[in-house]
């Protein structure tokens, strides 16, 4: 099976997430081994400063995971994984998670 996960931006109030295009991308198949991703109510932090303004930087708490399976062939299975991170008020839970 391969699969293709990426993030999603919801600002606080808004009923919708952005799509702002692929944030990480992330791509993975059954042969490269597990891959770490977060789960509801995890803190997560995108930091694309680097990336000349392409993606989208964004914080905040992990409101929902979405799987979607697709196969395109009797043999092949695609699984797409959205993880929508929603904007966290919050800051000074920031400072509690670590030490820098």
């Amino acid at each position: 099976m391969k699969y293709g996960i990426d993030f999603q931006f919801l600002a606080k109030g808004a009923t919708r997430p952005t799509d702002d295009g692929e944030i990480v991308g992330i791509s993975a198949d059954d042969k490269s081994g597990a891959v770490v991703l977060p789960n509801v109510g995890d803190y997560v932090h995108i930091d694309n400063s680097c990336d000349g303004g392409q993606r989208s930087s964004f914080s905040g708490k992990v409101r929902s995971r979405l799987f979607t399976y697709i196969r395109s062939s009797s043999e092949d299975v695609y699984c797409g994984v959205n993880i929508v991170v929603e904007e966290h008020d919050d800051k000074t839970e920031w400072g509690k998670l670590i030490k820098e």
